[in-house]
């Protein structure tokens, strides 16, 4: 049977990074093997809050990109647990989508069906993406700002949209991981959704999980 990211454990996870640190590439490669699969799914999930994104990369390069992010940084933060692993690549992938975003700003944005395969695209990449509704620039826009903004979040608040957001967990899950009351953790998201439309002006782009 093959070893997973539920599986992994943090003594482990150390281990691979300590040796990659140390220059061993096989550690790597042993890293992205045991956690691509939770990786990749978060990175879709966030790939779908890029709309304008798709006119310029497909989920797989924006997977692909923040690897590289994140074992750069890796060479130099070592993080203490899976909980903060997964925290830092979710925050690369972000940072990947935004620069995508802002250079799909320079190129004609159209909506294209991912069901009709680009020219050159993988189409058994294994990573189906729902097409959304027809966007405006403006919802673009304000997609990109509520991307910036959950950026600027101070630590708590941002690993709770994150958490919810970007991986899917309910506020129950955040709060066992966190040892903290499940109406702690309801009221930072609160507190996090209210600075958001704060900085972003006013409203959130779609509808908010568990809002």
């Amino acid at each position: 049977m093959s070893q997973t990211a539920s599986s992994l454990r943090t003594t482990e996870m150390l281990g691979f990074v300590d040796r990659w640190r140390a220059g061993d590439r096989a550690a790597a490669n042993a890293l992205i093997r045991r956690t691509e699969e939770r990786l990749k799914r978060i990175a879709v999930r966030m790939y779908r809050g890029f709309p304008n994104v798709r006119s310029v990369a497909e989920p797989g390069d924006v997977i692909q990109a923040s690897w590289m992010r994140l074992l750069k940084t890796l060479e130099n933060l070592r993080p203490e647990s899976m909980r903060d692993f997964f925290n830092l690549a979710a925050v690369h992938v972000r940072r990947e989508l935004l620069d995508l975003a802002r250079r799909a700003k320079t190129v004609q944005y159209r909506c294209v069906s991912l069901n009709a395969p680009r020219p050159g695209a993988d189409s058994s990449s294994g990573l189906p993406v729902p097409e959304p509704a027809d966007r405006t620039p403006d919802d673009l826009d304000l997609w990109a700002r509520f991307h910036e903004a959950v950026e600027e979040l101070d630590a708590a608040h941002r690993e709770v949209v994150s958490l919810i957001f970007y991986h899917g967990r309910t506020q129950r899950e955040i709060a066992a991981w966190f040892g903290k009351d499940e109406r702690t953790i309801r009221r930072w998201w609160a507190a996090a959704l209210l600075e958001l439309r704060t900085r972003v002006g006013g409203s959130l782009p779609g509808r908010s999980p568990e809002e």
